[in-house]
Order: C-alpha cells, then structure tokens, then sequence
C-alpha cells in the first residue's frame, strides 16, 4: 500500500481561561487580608481606584490606605494623576484590559497564580483542569495536598479515576513536589523532576523514619547497598525542597483575622462578613471624567480607558466574591447549628455537594469560596474548609456521623488511657468505637490516628515509661 501525506482536521476541546477569569478564581480563594494586599498593589498602578473608607477600616497591619477626600475623590491631585498615565504609558503599559491583568498577573508570585497559569497552559482536558483548579485550592502553605483519596472524592463529589488522571497530572507542575501527598512523596517528585530517581532511591524515601534515627547501617541494609555507598544518596536527599511552595509568598506575621464572624441572632447562628477586614473599593469616575475632557492624546487615552475599565471590572468582581462567600457561609452555619453551641463532638456530615445543591452552585464555587478562610465563632477560630466532613456510618440504625467527630472521639479515648499498661491498641479503639455504634475497620483507625499526629500504641507505650522511669 502506498503511503502518501494527507491533512486532516480533527476538534479538541481546550480550557481556555481569559486573565479575568483567572483572576476572579483568584480574587475567591483570597482571604479578605490577602485581597486587600492585592487591592493597594492595583491602586499603586490604577489612578481611578480607591479603597471605600466607609465600608473598610484599616486591616490592621498598620498601613494606611489611600486618602479619601469628603467628596469621594482621591487626596492625589488631578494634574498628578495625569502625569503618573503619562509615566506609566512611556513605560509601555497601553493596551486593553484583558492585556493589562495579564501582564500584572505574571508579575504575581504567589503560589496560587503560578499553578493556574500552568493548568490554562498545559492541562487541556477540561474535566481534568476543572478538577485541578479546585485542588490548588486545597494546598497547605507548603505546598501539599494532605487530604486522603477517599475525603476528597467524598467532599467534592468525584470519582477515584478522575482523581488519580488529575493528581498525574498535576504533579508534572512547577514548583516540583507540590501536590504531594507527604513527604516522602514530595521529595520523589522532585527526584523524577530532575531525572534522578531509582529504585534505591525511592528505598531511602520508604525508610525515612530510620533516617530520622540516624541509623545509617540499618537504612544501608534496608536500601540494600553497602554502608560506603549511602553518602550520594544522602547528600542526593538533602539538596532537595521539603517545602516546595515555600518559595512563593511568604509567611505573613500579622495575626490572623476571621473572614467570616458567627453571632447568634433569634436564637440561631448567623453568617456575617467580618467589616473589619473586608475592602470595598470605588472607581473614581469624576476623575475620569475630568481626565477624558481634558486634552490628550489617542494613547494616553486608550490607556486611561483601559484603567478605567480595570476599575470597574475590580469593583464588580470584589462585590461578587463577597456575596458568594457570605451564601456560602450562611449555608454551611444553617446546617451546623450543632457545631457552633456544643464543638467538633456534634458536627454534622457535609460535603461540597450538599451546601453547593442548597445554593444551587457548582463545587467548584463553594470550594474556593472555603479555600484559607476563617471563621471566628464562640468556641474560638476555625477554618470554614474544617467545618466539612465525610460521613461514617452508625451501625444499622441508619444514621452517621462526621469523620471530623469521629477524630475527636479517638483523641478523647487516647486522652483518657491509663498509662503505661492501659494503652489502647487501633483494633481496641475500633472495638471502643463499634460499642458505641461507630464501625469501622483498625486501618481507618489508624488512618484517622496518624492524620491526628497521635503516635502508635508501641509508641505511647514506650514513651509513658520513659517518663515514669525518669519521674516526669
């Protein structure tokens, strides 16, 4: 059979995702500290914003926002604001709006930021960058993605499959390690990032507790190499980033403020937004006014239309994010009543999917809406993303429980050994579980166990007569 060239024309879907979309995924994730951050870095480049002072009070950070003349301008002059479009065009800032949020969003360094441009980049089936876009959501400062399978299937509403084609893919990104699921796994993405792993290798990761020890003939042998040999492998380890996000924005010092405040009203929990710290900004259009009458150029104003346009998509997009969060919240504070009077022990079953059908929006939504965001309530400040959890079965009677509660019931019996002899083993603690109608099997025991940071049985044992022998 001859062969011979031929075109063919073939459709493929791709998720394409315009700088504000991006943006307005972004503006959602934030806490109401970190939208503020980004608000004044906008104003510092956009003459036509300006935080509304009447609506937002100072973050606490001690820095002053921009001034706030009595007829809703700006304190900057107007022949100022001028000159600083003029400036800020010869730097070659012109263009439409769409061009300007992309070229700040790529001066941004945030953890969040990075990966998405990655996703809109490299991820094209859209099934799979939907869901990746939600887990960047999930990350812990370090870059980790700690949630267990089965939690983030329950609580998105996901299947396994899709889940593990996602995580695939998502672990090819930059930073290399992020998405990991623990340690070991962080520092083997790293390894295959720079083409470095090998099965022994991935032998010294699977013993990292013996590396802990310091017991370098006993992690010689479980690698199964000689003990002369281990130094490459060791010094290979060391050169890696335990924390692969901490690079990107730093640990801020400021002490932590509540997005959402729950009071109670008529007997019942209420959702409010914490004022204190939620920015609401104006668009100065008299300014901008004044600016279009005045006698420019094309392109300067091209380019004040541009800011202009920016402004006004800011100050929708802060309004819409701030509805969102409170419906959310609202949500989730009208089925955990429980919760908010008596602790962790009544906390309800509920996942992304019940409070996202209730308000009738997508998962997505409701999880970036939770993602870093905290609520301050009676019983202290929890974040709002804590306040979901899976549901275990009751035994036959039909009812369950929250995994969440579940945890805290494991604490309180580890709490509660008589130590040393009375140490709980994971089948006594399902045993303990079941007789009070929570079956479950020892391993999901000792999953919940280790997601407690508690130490195993041998462990607590050893550690209670290692004080009584030393009289602690």
């Amino acid at each position: 059979m001859a062969l011979s060239p031929r075109l063919e024309i073939s459709q493929k879907q791709k998720l394409m995702m315009n700088p504000q979309m991006r943006q307005a995924i972004e503006l959602l994730q934030m806490t109401n500290i970190q939208l503020t951050d980004m608000l004044k870095s906008e104003m510092e480049q956009n003459p036509f914003l300006a935080f509304d002072e009447d609506h937002f009070r100072d973050s606490g950070n001690g820095e002053a926002s921009r001034a706030i003349t009595v007829d809703g301008t700006s304190g900057v002059g107007l022949s100022d604001k001028i000159e600083a479009v003029r400036v800020d065009f010869a730097c070659g800032e012109g263009g439409d709006v769409a061009a300007m949020l992309e070229n700040r969003a790529a001066e941004e360094s945030g953890l969040t930021p990075h990966i998405l441009r990655q996703i809109a980049e490299e991820i094209t089936d859209r099934e799979i960058a939907a869901l990746g876009i939600e887990l960047t959501g999930w990350l812990d400062e370090d870059g980790y993605l700690r949630e267990s399978d089965g939690e983030i299937c329950s609580t998105i509403g996901v299947d396994s499959e899709l889940l593990h084609q996602t995580l695939k893919q998502l672990s090819r990104l930059s930073p290399a390690g992020v998405f990991a699921r623990n340690l070991a796994d962080c520092l083997r993405l790293q390894l295959q990032a720079a083409g470095d792993w090998t099965p022994t290798h991935q032998a010294l990761l699977d013993n990292l507790d013996i590396l802990g020890r310091g017991d370098l003939k006993a992690l010689a042998k479980a690698m199964d190499i000689d003990a002369d040999e281990i130094a490459p492998y060791l010094q290979a380890v060391r050169a890696l980033d335990p924390r692969p996000a901490g690079g990107f924005e730093p640990v801020s010092n400021a002490p932590a403020q509540p997005d959402v405040i729950v009071l109670e009203a008529d007997g019942r929990w209420q959702a409010y937004l914490n004022e204190d710290s939620l920015p609401s900004v104006l668009v100065l259009e008299r300014d901008w006014e004044e600016m279009a009458a005045r006698k420019i150029t094309d392109e300067e104003r091209k380019f004040m239309k541009t800011n202009v346009q920016s402004a006004r998509w800011l100050k929708k997009a802060t309004q819409q994010r701030a509805a969102t969060l409170l419906r959310v919240a609202r949500a989730i504070v009208a089925r955990q009543q429980g919760f908010f009077t008596e602790g962790l022990s009544v906390l309800q079953p509920m996942g992304l999917r019940d409070i996202a059908d209730e308000i009738e929006m997508h998962e997505s939504t409701v999880s970036r809406s939770v993602a870093g965001k905290l609520v301050q309530t009676a019983n202290g400040q929890f974040s709002l993303r804590e306040l979901f959890s899976s549901a275990i079965g009751r035994g036959g009677n039909g009812k369950t429980e929250s995994a969440q509660a579940v945890k805290m019931r494991i604490t309180e019996l580890v709490k509660n050994e008589t130590l040393p002899n009375g140490v709980l083993s994971d089948d006594e603690l399902a045993a303990l579980l079941a007789d009070e109608g929570l079956v479950m099997a020892r391993r999901t025991v000792a999953k919940y166990r280790n997601m407690l940071n508690i130490p195993s049985s041998a462990q607590r044992r050893r550690a209670a007569k290692i004080a009584l022998a030393s009289g602690a």
